[in-house]
């Protein structure tokens, strides 16, 4: 018995040093209990075994949002520049007398409380009296009604000095004169002529507005036939008085249309001194149109002779001779 537990020891000895000079591991025992070490939470806490640094709870020390240099614009420290105010308008115009149509460049200057200046043309707002006289577009100014014009330019409250316009209207190098006013001009027989030409003042505008653009020939017979019918205004009593002056008006202008060559520059197409001439233009009221008839009856019953071509021409009370080619 004692010599099988000997054995048995020295096996079992056998076997032990066997395992230890060959490395082998004893097995844990099953049980083995693992330890956690905590480090007290100063705000950048760690958790053992993984790489994820956030916590459920709030991070003291995390900051959301921009860093100070990206957010610069919200400082609200930055000094607002301060705005100029406007002190004076300057108005320049390159022309202050112009024709009728004509047109004059405009410039406004502005100056500020800090000493700088600016163009301001483009900005500004017109005050024009009286209105509707001139127009302006951008720089470019133009005259519409000739007349005694004042032009001031105007920003925000402040307004430049006025600058006086002389506007005139001058066709064929005839300077009309302005358009009289319609009750002073209808409350007499003869009108407003302030240029005394022998032609009322709103007849002679119509004329030459109507006619500017065609031969000059055409104007001369017209301002002819308005000198003559003016006569009639004057005193319709002495109707066989006057008739030879209203018929030479009449001769004059079918010279032009009917006796020279049609091909001429000077061959008059239509008929000047017509009827709607006499009753919208000339006599353009009762009293006038009233006038008129009494002028007409008491030519009645008289014969008239109709001159030859070679007598027209003479009839005519302008300087034919300008024209002849």
């Amino acid at each position: 018995m004692k010599y099988q537990l000997r054995t048995l020891l020295t096996i079992t000895l056998l076997l032990l040093l066997t395992a230890c000079s060959s490395g082998t591991k004893v097995p844990a025992e099953e049980n083995t209990t693992e330890v956690n070490t905590t480090v007290p939470n100063d705000g950048n806490t760690t958790t053992a075994g993984g790489d994820d640094t956030s916590t459920d709870g709030e991070d003291d020390n995390t900051s959301t949002g921009s860093s100070d240099s990206d957010n610069a614009t919200g400082d609200d420290n930055t000094p607002t520049p301060p705005t100029a105010t406007l002190t004076s308008l300057k108005l320049t115009i390159e022309k202050t007398s112009l024709n009728k149509d004509e047109n004059s460049t405009v410039k406004v200057m502005a100056t500020y409380d800090d000493n700088t200046s600016e163009e301001v043309t483009d900005k500004v707002e017109w005050v024009v009296t009286p209105s509707a006289t001139v127009k302006v577009t951008n720089t470019t100014l133009t005259a519409l009604k000739d007349t005694s014009t004042t032009v001031k330019a105007k920003l925000d409250t402040v307004t430049s000095d006025a600058i006086s316009l002389n506007i005139y209207w001058e066709v064929n190098g005839h300077t009309l004169p302005p358009e009289p006013d319609k009750a002073t001009n209808d409350a007499t027989l003869l009108g407003v002529d302030v240029n005394g030409n022998d032609v009322r003042d709103d007849v002679e505008r119509w004329i030459y507005e109507t006619y500017k653009d065609k031969h000059p020939v055409h104007i001369d017979i017209a301002m002819q036939a308005g000198r003559a019918w003016q006569k009639v205004l004057e005193d319709p009593t002495k109707a066989k008085e006057i008739y030879p002056v209203v018929d030479a008006a009449s001769s004059c202008e079918a010279y032009f249309e009917v006796c020279i060559d049609k091909s001429s520059k000077l061959f008059i197409k239509d008929w000047i001194n017509t009827k709607n001439f006499r009753r919208k233009i000339l006599f353009n009221t009762k009293e006038r149109i009233d006038a008129y008839w009494q002028y007409d009856k008491l030519l009645s019953g008289d014969t008239y002779t109709i001159p030859w071509c070679s007598e027209k021409k003479n009839l005519c009370d302008f300087n034919t001779s300008k024209y002849e080619e």
